[in-house]
């Protein structure tokens, strides 16, 4: 390879030999090595002096690497290189008139009109539910007669419902919705609509690979590689979170009745258990899980003096993406988060106008052409919209609630989960993520009954964080870091 190199510097200065030492070794004078630099650069000029004097240790002369079967054989490549080169060109040529015809055809498809050329379905009528309740079931007998008015039927107390039935309609109903179910229990909060899910049994993952922001450049004849954007990968973790519901069922029968004779529902369209799960587990685990996210701070379960376990809070379930940013900054940040407009009070009025702009300002450039949220405290959108509304109130919000930063791609997101800490992140989705254990149709959801009540037991997986440091864009109040962050630690399985 290196002959070949050789000949072509011979090549490119006209020469047949270079000037020797007294030592008899090649020497490059200094108007060549300065040509040599100017073209292929100062890698190659070194590169290549290295490789002349490696090949010259042994005695044997630059010039006798370049025969006349060297020569022959590069002008074939050339010529070779040269042919493939018009073949390209010509192709290309081809393929561009190609996309022109393309472009007029659907052009000319665009203006006529579609033949209704289908096949029409007519669906029937009355087609049941994929669960279909026991109507054995002495509760789901009592459900039926009541709603449709039975003489004698009535609300009998804890005789009503048969936790053993119950338990009995819980597996089946469990085994034919179970995706269902875990869709709506582990359904997309307020936040994680704005982050990419990767699914994964291990506890913790780290990005592997950068983003490359230049590879353009001038050719040489050597690996030159570009792109050194420092990014820190970040450590992502995800923690065993578990649910503990009991249920009197005779205590919700009514609740139950209420519910359908509302909806206009008949027992097959709403199970007494998919009112459990739906209505009494659902909301809160929304609202708890959404808080957990944000500003959550994992604490290890503890016993009692009996050795029993108690139960921890819900916002010690995991670490939250706020909890995570707190830590950074009160360690020192030493992962290369870009913490802007840092110690600064983003004010009122015109002021928290003219401050969140320069906050955005502070982005990178290599983000600012790429539509992001700004995920935040949704007092701090009330706060903006209504400065914003003082100091033009001639403006109309054609968008209607979704507030935009003027002359950015970069809108508020409000999170339920930030409520308060006065604080927001800007990042790409791609680098705010979300870590579940498994599939949906993995997760487990069962039900025990004792006398009469009724246990319900979830458990799965779950952690969120982010992918890469220097993609983190956010402003985090110093009375937050004190909040979340008081000793800096992330002994408790952090997610970083």
């Amino acid at each position: 390879m290196f002959e070949k190199v050789l000949a072509a510097v011979f090549g490119y200065f006209s020469i047949s030999s270079f000037a020797k030492g007294k030592d008899g070794k090649s020497l490059l004078s200094a108007e060549q090595e300065t040509k040599l630099e100017g073209k292929y650069g100062k890698k190659f000029l070194e590169e290549f002096k290295k490789d002349l004097s490696e090949y010259e240790k042994d005695g044997k002369p630059a010039e006798s690497a370049v025969t006349e079967e060297l020569k022959a054989e590069m002008a074939a490549e050339k010529e070779k290189d040269a042919t493939a080169l018009n073949t390209a060109n010509e192709r290309i040529k081809k393929l561009e008139a190609e996309k022109v015809d393309f472009q007029a055809q659907i052009e000319t498809l665009g203006k006529k009109p579609v033949p209704d050329s289908g096949t029409k379905v007519v669906g029937e009528s009355g087609v049941k539910t994929k669960f279909k309740p026991d109507m054995n079931l002495g509760f789901n007998q009592h459900i039926n007669a009541v709603l449709k008015g039975e003489i004698g039927a009535s609300y009998g107390g804890n005789t009503t419902v048969d936790t053993q039935e119950l338990q009995t309609e819980f597996g089946r109903y469990i085994s034919s919705e179970k995706m269902e179910i875990f869709r709506s229990l582990l359904c997309t909060t307020d936040s994680l609509q704005y982050m990419t899910t990767v699914i994964t049994d291990k506890f913790k993952v780290k990005a592997s690979t950068a983003h490359i922001t230049s590879v353009l450049q001038s050719f040489v004849p050597h690996w030159t590689p570009k792109g050194k954007t420092t990014f820190t990968p970040l450590w992502l973790e995800q923690f065993p979170m578990k649910i503990n519901v009991e249920v009197i069922p005779s205590d919700i029968i009514d609740e139950v009745l209420g519910y359908m004779y509302d909806e206009s529902m008949e027992p097959a369209d709403m199970p007494i258990v998919k009112y459990i799960v739906e209505n009494l587990v659902k909301p809160t685990l929304d609202e708890e899980r959404e808080i957990a996210f944000a500003i959550g701070r994992f604490k290890e379960p503890t016993q009692d003096a009996n050795g029993n376990y108690l139960a921890n809070g819900a916002n010690q379930v995991c670490n939250g993406y706020l909890t995570q940013l707190c830590d950074i900054k009160k360690g020192g940040n030493t992962e290369g988060v870009n913490f802007i407009f840092d110690g600064k009070d983003l004010g009122t009025g015109n002021t928290l106008l003219t401050n969140v702009e320069a906050a955005v300002d502070e982005v990178k450039a290599v983000y600012k052409n790429k539509t992001m949220f700004i995920h935040c405290d949704p007092d701090l959108v009330l706060k903006y919209s209504r400065a914003y509304r003082d100091k033009y109130p001639n403006s109309k919000n054609e968008d209607g609630e979704k507030v935009k930063v003027d002359y950015t791609k970069f809108s508020f997101a409000p999170l339920e989960g930030m409520r308060g800490t006065g604080a927001f992140i800007i990042t790409p989705k791609e680098n705010f993520r979300h870590l579940i254990s498994r599939n949906p149709q993995e997760q487990k959801l069962r039900m025990k009954s004792e006398d009469y009540s009724a246990k319900i037991f979830g458990e799965w997986r779950e952690g969120v964080g982010f992918w890469i440091a220097e993609a983190i864009f956010a402003y985090i109040p110093a009375a937050l870091v004190a909040q979340l962050s008081p000793t800096g630690s992330t002994s408790a399985g952090g997610g970083l």
